[in-house]
């Protein structure tokens, strides 16, 4: 009975053969397998525009950049001036004219308008009406007054712009009509081709062929 009692008691870590085997401390533990960090996107793009060649070419991108800017810059710079230096339009009646009787009349570029006469006065043109607007100090008695003049012609130029051809059409003072000659018409020549009443005979027939109809 003692027996069996002991046997009841046996160590578990004997074998029938009474040698006794140590149990392993690890025998019974869960096994985990090593994990590798798996790389993300991120850390992909980083090691790449980390690299030394990406540098380069960020680099080189930039320096691009900054040509194509300046390019462009000086492209636009180039077409101001381009502009600027293109003469703006003028009127053909621009400039200085002489008449007949030696008489010279200048048309300036601001609309100003002068002449031996009447100083100091204003031009406009509307289609082939050219207005002459004048302010003249007359003294009369001893006494000073003004006088407002408003002369209107229809002009025409030759093909060389170097002729213009005047047909009154009238002539107020302080805004009292003034009678006209039928058919008062002149010609006029700019004085760089004619500079004196001398010049003025000599080149004035040649442009006779472009007088106007109402002028015959």
């Amino acid at each position: 009975m003692g027996t069996d009692g002991g046997a009841g008691n046996a160590n578990p870590n004997v074998s029938p053969d009474g040698t006794s085997h140590p149990t392993s401390a690890t025998q019974f533990q869960a096994y985990y397998p090593t994990q590798t960090p798996t790389s993300t996107f991120s850390d992909k793009l980083g090691e790449i525009t980390g690299h030394p060649l990406s540098k380069q070419v960020v680099d080189f991108v930039k320096q691009k950049n900054i040509m194509y800017a300046i390019a462009v810059g000086a492209l636009l710079v180039s077409a101001v001036v381009i502009i600027f230096m293109i003469p703006q339009s003028t009127e053909p009646i621009e400039g200085t004219w002489l008449k007949s009787d030696g008489q010279e009349l200048e048309f300036e570029s601001n609309g100003d308008f002068s002449n031996e006469i009447y100083p100091g006065s204003t031009w406009s043109i509307d289609g082939d009406i050219l207005t002459m607007f004048s302010t003249v100090q007359v003294i009369e008695n001893q006494q000073s007054y003004t006088t407002i003049i408003v002369q209107t012609v229809e002009i025409s130029f030759t093909d060389d712009e170097q002729a213009m051809w005047w047909i009154w059409n009238s002539v107020t003072i302080d805004d009292e009509e003034q009678e006209l000659a039928e058919n008062s018409c002149s010609l006029l020549l700019k004085t760089s081709t004619a500079k004196n009443s001398f010049e003025y005979g000599i080149n004035a027939p040649k442009y006779e062929s472009d007088k106007p109809s109402l002028c015959q």
